[in-house]
């Protein structure tokens, strides 16, 4: 009997310290892949209608993505995530750099700084949504 209250009591503690542990935040590769759409665009804090760079991409847990511009071109290519950037790396040599602003699994908002002579330093600001249920991917 006194075995048996042992196991019951060991089984608890185990359970217990497992209980309190705590969980990590998901990182923004674990919450990345998707087929994320852009829904807003906002260039230089300004909303902009009909002013996209590009409409969607695809982020695969294989590190690879398919990225949609405006005008029906495809890139694809590899893409990398750390806690406050997004990368695509398109076959081509194009590459695509993104400050993540916010990233849950079912929304994020990235900023682009594009440099041009003409019209200097433009500000983009994506509002995305994942069309797909992260258990997809």
């Amino acid at each position: 009997m006194k075995r048996l209250y042992n196991i019951l009591m060991l089984a608890g503690v185990v359970l217990l310290s497992y209980s309190c542990a705590e969980t990590s935040a998901p990182t923004p590769t674990q919450m990345a892949p998707g087929e994320w759409e852009v829904v807003e665009v906002f260039v230089n804090g300004q909303t902009q209608a009909g002013v996209d760079l590009f409409t969607r991409f695809i982020l695969e847990r294989d590190g690879s993505f398919v990225l949609e511009d405006e005008n029906g071109i495809f890139f694809a290519g590899n893409w990398t995530a750390s806690t406050s950037q997004l990368t695509l790396s398109a076959a081509d040599g194009t590459v695509f750099d993104f400050t993540i602003i916010y990233q849950s699994y079912s929304k994020m908002q990235l900023l682009q700084t594009i440099s041009n002579s003409s019209t200097g330093d433009l500000e983009i600001r994506y509002l995305l949504n994942n069309r797909f249920d992260n258990d997809d991917y």
